[in-house]
Parts: C-alpha cells; structure tokens; sequence
C-alpha cells in the first residue's frame, strides 16, 4: 500500500530585509504545526542563507530548500515569477504559498493586463499575503492602479490565484464578484514575544534616563518612515527638557538624519541603536518607552510597529493617513497628526507628554485590546483557516 504524505506546499521568499525573515519563520512555524511538508524556495546564497538559517533555527531540519538564485547570483529564468515556476517544478509541492505576493505582483498583473500570463503549472496553485494591493482602493487611477486592476481580474478568471490574504480590514469591501474562484482572508499583522517589563528595568538595561519622557521611533530609519521628520521636532523642542529619543533600527545614509541625530546625541536627547535589533532587545525598546512613534509619508498599509506598541501597552503618535490612520482613529490608541508635519508631530509630542496617568492608562488599555487581536496566536489561526486543517496547540518548533 501506497504510504500517504501530508500535503506539501513550496514557500516562496526571494528576500531578507525589513519584516520578510520573521514571517518567514512565523509561516514556517505555523504550517509545519499543521503538518504540511515544506519546501523553502529561498536566496540561498552564503550571506542570505546564513541570515535565514539563523532565523529558521530549530525548523532547519524540518524544512527543505531550493535556491532562488543561480550559481552566478541571477534569479533563475531570469525574474522572480520564472524563478517561482522553475521552483515550484523542481521541489515537486502541490501548491505555492508566497510570504509576500507584491514580490511577482506588479509584474505578473502588468503583464497579465496585456495577455502574458504565469506558467501553467502554477494555475490554481497560487495561494499568499497581499500586503499594498492599492488597485483594490482604487481601481481606474492612476493609470497603473488600471493597469493593475485588469491584471488581476484576468489572473482571477483564469483561477491562478487560490487564497488571498489580506492584512487592511477596509479592502473587503473593495472585493467585487469579479474575482472568480479566489479567496480572500483577512491576516492580523502580528507581535509576538513578552513585553511586560517593568518600565524602570528596560531603561536601567538600555541604559536611557528614568526621568524622561521617551519616545521610541522602531525599524529602518529613512525618510519614507518619517525619521528626518522626528529629528525636525525633536530639533525644534530643545527647550522641551523632559523628551528624549530612543531610535532602534538600521539607520539610512542620509545626511540630515545623521546629523540630526548626532546632534541629539551630543545634548543627551537620544539613545541610536544603529543595526539589527534583536527580539530580546525589541522588547527592552518598548517596554522602556512612553510612546512609539509612527510619522510614515505615503504609507498605504499595516504597520508591524503598531502592533508591538500595542502589546506593550504604550500610545502612537501616527501620520494620519491610510490603514494606520484609520486603526489609530478607531482603536483609540494615541493621537495622529497630519503626514509630513513637523509643526503638528511637535505639538503631538508635546500633548503626550503632558498626558496624566489615568490619560495614560485610557491608551494602553485600548492598546492592550486591539494587540489581542493580531497575537501570534491570532495570526496561525487565521493563516491556517483557508487550509481547513484541524487547529492542535502552538507549535513547539
């Protein structure tokens, strides 16, 4: 008798950097507590591949992998959906999970608009996380979200696409009937880990001042993040003696935040953690802190920040736009300025620092509700839904 093997699904994640190796891992995680076989179609390339094995960890012997790359460093078939195909060929799975679907989507849908389409052997097969679909906001324009919309109607129809999941909320009401044959999951974009420290022990280990008023700015450090922004404020409130800056994350080569920070630095406003930041001391980060900053310009989608915020139990200070804006504004959790406004983000600063304990607590109570809804639990259950799978307890890998 034939022995029976448990379904087997390729994951596809051509990336390191920002968020991409730890939901790896939690995807990872999630589908082998599930059962699944797993085939990792990665950049197995030394430096890569020794980030990712870090990562991965104890799931490494539980997992195969299939590099992305040639031996001479170029994607295989020469793009990244080729790449997907010639994958998905060779590792032999069933079907296809995609950490993150922007990766192929742009092109796939461009191309798809004009009547080039995927491979067959990924027809049906297609299943991922939809992080900026912004064409399902609004599908006529620009004329690249057109372009886009018409794609995917078209890869719909030809039932390419198997589960789609989603982490805006707001999108579902912008799913027509059209898109035959897939379905759409809303994702939790989640935290996960302890981030009940004491506040005076976080600070006493970072070694950042007990009589401050902190505010933490977390992740990469650039312009499309709001970083030079925070620095204009902080600049412009030197006689703001109680505020102090924690700044954790990999830093951009830009001139004016580097001297803005220096600058900081030099007064002892600010604490810069330039480089990767490990989950033990994510935690410190945010449990040292008053409020977390969140001043993005032009950022459509969810925030992985907000998320730690609120299982610390600390209010946001948000540019007042898209998914975050409207999370914030709903959730009560911390006050929103216009994006890209340094005068309103000052006077935002200032109001949270004034804030009494019971004004305080009102946020980190809200906080606190909103972050047991994209727990690390909350997010395998319902990455694990669409595959109709018995739910077991978290997974121990």
């Amino acid at each position: 008798m034939k022995e029976f093997l448990p379904r087997h699904i390729l994951i596809f994640e051509p990336r390191i950097e920002g968020h991409n190796l730890i939901w790896l891992r939690y995807v990872t995680e999630d589908l082998l507590s599930a059962g699944f076989r797993l085939t990792l179609a990665v950049d197995c390339r030394p430096g890569p591949y020794a980030s990712i094995q870090n990562q991965l960890s104890a799931l490494i012997p539980n997992v195969k992998f299939i590099s992305i790359f040639t031996r001479a460093g170029k994607l295989r078939g020469g793009s990244k959906i080729r790449a997907l195909a010639q994958c998905f060929r060779e590792s032999h799975a069933q079907e296809v999970f995609i950490n993150n679907l922007d990766e192929i989507a742009s092109h796939s849908l461009r191309c798809a608009a004009f009547g080039v389409y995927p491979s067959n052997n990924l027809q049906g097969r297609l299943s991922g996380i939809y992080f900026r679909p912004g064409f399902l906001v609004n599908p006529v324009w620009p004329l690249g979200n057109l372009i886009k919309s018409i794609g995917f109607r078209r890869l719909c129809q030809r039932m390419f696409f198997k589960n789609i999941c989603l982490l805006d909320e707001y999108l579902f009401d912008a799913i027509e009937n059209g898109y035959y044959h897939t379905q759409f999951h809303l994702l939790p974009d989640p935290w996960h880990g302890d981030f009940s420290l004491l506040q005076t022990e976080a600070r006493r280990k970072l070694k950042i001042p007990g009589d401050k008023f902190v505010f933490l700015n977390y992740g990469i450090g650039d312009r499309r993040k709001g970083l030079h922004l925070v620095i204009r404020s902080m600049l412009a409130s030197l006689s703001e003696s109680r505020f102090f800056l924690l700044c954790a994350g990999q830093i951009a080569k830009d001139r004016e935040i580097a001297n803005g920070l220096d600058n900081l630095k030099r007064r002892g406003l600010a604490k810069v953690m330039d480089r990767f930041v490990s989950d033990y001391e994510e935690k410190l980060c945010f449990c040292a802190s008053d409020a977390v900053l969140l001043p993005y310009i032009n950022h459509f989608g969810s925030s992985g920040v907000l998320s730690r915020a609120t299982a610390a139990g600390k209010m946001v200070i948000a540019s007042d736009e898209g998914l975050l804006g409207k999370r914030v504004r709903e959730h009560r959790l911390g006050l929103l300025f216009p994006s890209g406004n340094v005068k309103k983000l000052r006077e935002c600063m200032k109001k949270a620092s004034l804030l009494t304990r019971d004004a305080l607590a009102e946020f980190r109570f809200a906080g606190i509700g909103y972050a047991r809804s994209c727990s690390r639990d909350a997010f395998r259950r319902a990455l694990l839904l669409p595959y109709d799978v018995e739910m077991s307890s978290p997974s121990t890998f």
